[in-house]
């Protein structure tokens, strides 16, 4: 059963970090490169579909975690997926303010600070994107070690 809950951690850990790595590494450059006005329409039913699904996969791979240390008695997993949750407060406290612009209803393709919050937006979520690399990576790390 261990085996199992450390193959699901793994896997929809995984699949959290591909999607931050996948929104850093090739949605963003494309938005900047794009018109102003696709740029827009290609993130907001991007933004849409994954914070929703990164929400999910987080509170998943925690439950699964806090799961696994409640029958090992190792509580670096838990301790582990935690420190994945950082994301939230970064998230509402610097890059909420943006998201909130670029997903008006009434937000201006064309204007210069929608032009500055979509080339903002790649940095804010290269921190996240580190984040949940490192979290993974640690997971990967702690099945090798047998932790």
């Amino acid at each position: 059963m261990t085996d199992l809950l450390i193959l699901l951690i793994l896997l929809l850990m995984g699949a959290q970090f591909g999607i931050a790595l996948t929104a850093t590494v090739i949605v963003h450059p494309i938005l900047v490169m794009a018109k102003k006005t696709t740029a827009i329409e290609v993130f907001k039913p991007f933004f849409d579909k994954t914070h929703i699904w990164v929400l999910v996969l987080s509170i998943i791979v925690t439950l699964l975690a806090l799961a696994y240390s409640l029958m090992t008695g190792n509580w670096w997993w838990f301790g582990i997926s935690i420190i994945m949750h950082l994301n939230g407060p970064y998230t509402i406290f610097f890059m909420m303010p943006l998201n909130r612009r670029l997903m008006d209803k009434n937000v201006n393709p064309l204007s210069e600070q929608t032009a500055s919050d979509i080339q903002k937006w790649g940095g804010l979520h290269l921190v996240r994107t580190v984040l949940n690399g490192l979290v993974f990576v640690v997971f990967i790390l702690l099945t090798i070690s047998g932790i």
